[in-house]
């Protein structure tokens, strides 16, 4: 199972990455520098969990997936 641990890490950084982009796209075209100011200087608690929005419903797939094989 070492290749399904592989495609995991390989989704898991493809779609954390595109999450994170895709949150900063939307804040840069309205304006907003943070989505809130629990934590002065760390965005919010948004921007701590936007990777992870994108990020666990492809990697429950690659479960899935890996379990299929």
């Amino acid at each position: 199972h070492i290749g399904g641990c592989i495609l995991m890490g390989l989704v898991g950084a493809l779609m954390g990455q595109l999450g994170d982009l895709s949150f900063s796209a939307i804040k840069r075209q309205y304006g907003i520098k943070d989505y809130g100011n629990l934590i002065p200087g760390h965005g919010g608690i948004l921007d701590r969990f936007d990777s992870v929005l994108f990020t666990a419903p492809m990697i429950y797939y690659c479960i899935l997936f890996v379990n299929e094989m």
